[in-house]
C-alpha cells in the first residue's frame, strides 16, 4: 500500500510540473492544444522543452528533473504492478 502512496505522490508531482511549467512554455512558443494531455507524447515534448531552453541559455534543472522522475515513476509502477501480481500468485492462504 505504501509503494501505491508514493506511487500517486510522485505522479501528481510530475504532472504538476510537467503542466506548470513545461507545457507552458510550449504554449508560448506556438504548440498547439493536445500538449500535456497525450501520455504518448510526453518524452517528445520534453525534447523540445529542452530545445527551447537551450535556445534562451536557460538552465536544464527542471528538464532533467521531469525527466529522471517520470522514468522514476515508470519502472516504480512496474515493480509495484509485479509485486501484486506476485503476492497475487504466491497468497498463503
Amino acid at each position: 500500500m505504501g509503494l501505491v502512496i508514493l506511487l500517486g505522490a510522485l505522479v501528481a508531482t510530475n504532472v504538476l510540473i510537467y503542466w506548470l511549467v513545461v507545457c507552458r512554455t510550449l504554449y508560448k512558443r506556438g504548440a498547439r492544444f493536445p500538449t500535456g494531455l497525450l501520455f504518448w507524447r510526453f518524452f517528445h515534448e520534453l525534447r523540445i522543452y529542452r530545445e527551447i531552453c537551450r535556445a534562451r541559455g536557460s538552465p536544464l534543472t527542471i528538464y532533467f528533473i521531469t525527466f529522471i522522475l517520470t522514468w522514476f515513476n515508470l519502472l516504480l509502477a512496474l515493480g509495484t504492478a509485479l509485486r501484486a501480481l506476485w503476492e497475487q500468485t504466491h497468497s498463503l492462504r
